[in-house]
């Protein structure tokens, strides 16, 4: 069985960069997010709690553009057979990937500071005040492989 156990460890490196590539992303997308979002590096100030929603707005738009790309990658691989696995390393990837993309942008946020921010204003130190975005990459992919999965589906056939 030295076929079957070659045959294995090469399926599973086919999957590395399906995990790994939304995964990766995450850290360049959090340096964006630390840059461009309100109350970060370059824009806005950290302690007025108005700009705490475009903060957080930010973050979702940088990860639904995230999963958008991993989306195509996703649709434009279907063809192929043995879908499923890419489809779940993608999957576990964007989550990965959009847990790296808040903890670099955080982590930028306290090493090299924010715009203004006020210790004494809970919040104001950079950061996503909800939460439920880092859910946002991995959803989009998510629900986009429950309908490819759904479409794409057959039966077991019957010997």
């Amino acid at each position: 069985m030295p076929d079957a156990d070659v045959r294995d460890r090469a399926q599973v490196r086919a999957l590395i960069p399906w995990f790994a590539a939304p995964a990766v992303a995450g850290v360049p997308l959090g340096l964006l997010w630390w840059l461009a979002a309100p109350g970060g590096r370059l824009q806005g100030d950290g302690s007025d709690y108005h700009a705490w929603l475009a903060r957080d707005l930010v973050f979702a738009g940088l990860a639904a553009f995230a999963a958008l790309v991993v989306v195509v990658f996703v649709v434009r691989a279907n063809s192929r057979g043995d879908f499923a696995p890419r489809h779940l390393a993608a999957l576990i990837g964007s989550g990965v990937g959009s847990v790296l993309m808040w903890l670099t942008g955080v982590g930028l946020g306290q090493a090299f500071g924010t715009s203004r921010t006020d210790p004494s204003v809970d919040g104001s130190a950079f950061g996503l005040q909800a939460l439920s975005a880092l859910a946002l990459w991995p959803g989009i992919v998510a629900v986009v492989i429950l309908g490819l999965m759904t479409i794409f589906w057959s039966p077991p056939t019957r010997r």
